[in-house]
């Protein structure tokens, strides 16, 4: 028997266990979720709920169930894990206190090693999440990354076509914490950081383009809010898209995924170097 557990946020809107449910722990199927409800496998702070419990702010939940939720694995060997993470998971542990990568992880490892993040994916972004498994490997990938040796390619949707079919924009990036957001500007001003975004188009419906993008640096959203500031918001962005379009088009999930990802690590990772994964994205 598998438990998950969550925390429901303080500010939760009021409404049925269920709802929060999907949303707490998204690798379990609706019917996996409804059936531990019907079975009163899901304690709210220790007391047993059924399908018609609401939401308590700051109560701890505990969903009890055979199914095993699991992490699609892209490659694994004795120094890291690399993974496709799904939309709507997030990589640690955050404000919507639900199921995350590492919970996840340490719970099927068992104790067997400590995943460590070596980069992070927005919770709506699916895609390639690179782990290590021990201080070495750790080491090796915070300075690739930092260095910026280890290609990743992303693939998203736009609205409208670009043009040039493929550029590389530059500009600069600044940081909203309060709103949990960043701004993109054209001058150097204090506070804000240089950002360069390479683009080809692969395809154009006539509403829609299929873009494949490489950061040439690596910011905080920094495709949702630089595709945004070039009249060019991603499909399904809640915070920086189009939301009459997406409405229109009836999308609620952000069409961004990382999708490629090559090694120039070195050290004890010198085995990968040049080599690359690849991954379909989901849309």
């Amino acid at each position: 028997m598998q438990m998950y557990e969550a925390v429901i946020p303080e500010n939760w809107p009021a409404g049925r266990l269920e709802a929060y449910l999907s949303q707490a722990f998204p690798l379990l199927p609706s019917r996996i979720i409804r059936e531990a409800l019907q079975k009163r496998d899901v304690k709210i702070n220790g007391q047993r709920a059924n399908r018609d419990a609401q939401t308590i702010p700051g109560a701890k939940v505990q969903l009890y169930t055979a199914f095993e939720a699991e992490l699609p694995l892209v490659y694994e060997d004795e120094h890291i894990l690399l993974i496709n993470k799904p939309a709507g998971i997030s990589c640690e542990m955050d404000g919507r206190g639900g199921m995350t990568v590492i919970s996840l992880l340490e719970q099927k490892t068992k104790g067997e090693y400590t995943p460590r993040l070596c980069h992070r994916l927005d919770h709506p972004t699916s895609g390639l999440l690179l782990l290590a498994k021990d201080d070495e490997s750790e080491q090796a990938l915070l300075e690739a990354f930092k260095e910026r040796t280890l290609t990743k390619v992303y693939q998203c949707l736009v609205r409208g076509e670009m043009r040039p079919k493929e550029a590389v924009k530059e500009a600069f990036l600044i940081k909203d914490a309060k709103a949990a957001k960043v701004r993109v500007i054209t001058h150097e001003t204090p506070g804000a950081q240089p950002i360069a975004t390479k683009y080809e188009t692969l395809s154009f419906d006539g509403t829609i383009s299929r873009l494949r993008v490489t950061l040439l640096t690596g910011r905080t959203h920094q495709i949702r809010a630089h595709m945004s500031f070039l009249s060019h918001p991603l499909l399904g962005d809640d915070k920086y898209g189009d939301r009459n379009l997406n409405k229109r088009l009836k999308v609620n999930a952000l069409k961004l995924c990382a999708c490629e990802l090559t090694f120039h690590a070195g050290g004890c990772l010198s085995y990968l170097d040049g080599r690359t994964f690849s991954i379909h994205p989901p849309f």
